[in-house]
């Protein structure tokens, strides 16, 4: 597996974004995978989903109508059983410091949109190794 991006072998990705045929289409590259997927279109919905089960990963758009990604980061961050949980920020807001704010707010990768399923997959597959690693 030298191409960088993980094989997959059924984690849980939360995928949260306001956009519902961008949400149907990054959870069809990911069961593609072979990722087991979530999806909530809010934040509340995040939250919900995230009262029942922990992720192994979190995708989160940032910029969402009402609550947005950024509070999705504290709400998880601030939660002991999910705060180790990798946290990846997508946005359309693609400016080398919107990415440094993301990175200060203490999200662990961000990816800025439009991106290729190869760069999700590879950011994907760097954010688990890198929870495999902190594990070990």
């Amino acid at each position: 597996m030298g191409n960088g991006v993980v094989q997959a072998v059924g984690e849980r990705i939360l995928i949260v974004d306001d956009d519902i045929a961008y949400c149907d289409a990054i959870a069809d590259i990911l069961a593609y995978a072979g990722f087991r997927t979530l999806k909530a279109n809010s934040v509340d919905a995040a939250v919900a989903i995230l009262a029942e089960i922990t992720p192994d990963l979190i995708l989160s758009d940032t910029m969402m109508p009402g609550t947005d990604g950024r509070a999705l980061l504290r709400i998880v961050r601030g939660n002991c059983r999910l705060r180790a949980v990798p946290f990846v920020t997508v946005s359309a807001r693609a400016l080398p410091s919107h990415k440094s704010e993301a990175i200060a707010a203490g999200v662990d990768g961000f990816l800025a949109k439009p991106f290729t399923a190869a760069e999700l997959l590879a950011e994907i597959g760097r954010q688990l190794n890198r929870r495999e690693g902190k594990a070990a």
